[in-house]
């Protein structure tokens, strides 16, 4: 409830939680390439794990970009804008060292980062508890599938 005494409306976001443990299949996907030695299209599983984690962090980064752009008053906006990009070239740098043993250890940190500033700062509306809980679900899947990805290399 704002100061005034409005209370805003609970957004569903069935379809948003969907899609965010649909975005986990990619994950899923690059772990068993990887455990069975096999290639999708001649791409090895390490560049589709560590390709596709860059892009959803980035996708992330995007979100908080958003939230700083549609509420000019947000108290953190400064912060929501130069933390989206720091944390967006940090996705990359990662997908630049995917042959590294630093690649997947920096992409999971910044999948960490994202869920650590996401309690602290609250870039986006109030009413989608929900789509948060879902959203921190999701991402300690995705890093537990970075690990899982770490240990089969």
């Amino acid at each position: 409830m704002d100061s005034s005494g409005y209370q805003q409306p609970v957004v569903d976001t069935r379809l948003f939680d969907a899609l965010a443990y649909l975005g986990l299949c990619p994950f899923v996907v690059g772990l068993l390439l990887q455990l069975t030695e096999v290639s999708l299209l001649g791409i090895d599983a390490s560049l589709f794990f560590t390709a596709y984690s860059a892009v959803i962090l980035s996708f992330l980064c995007g979100i908080w970009w958003g939230g700083a752009l549609n509420r000019p008053g947000h108290p953190h906006r400064l912060a929501l804008i130069v933390l989206s990009n720091v944390v967006a070239l940090a996705g990359w740098v990662g997908l630049m060292l995917y042959q590294s043993a630093w690649g997947l250890p920096i992409l999971a940190i910044g999948f960490a980062f994202v869920a650590w500033m996401e309690a602290r700062l609250n870039p986006n509306l109030p009413g989608r508890e929900q789509y948060f809980r879902t959203r921190s679900i999701v991402t300690y899947l995705v890093i537990a599938c970075h690990i899982g990805m770490i240990l089969l290399r």
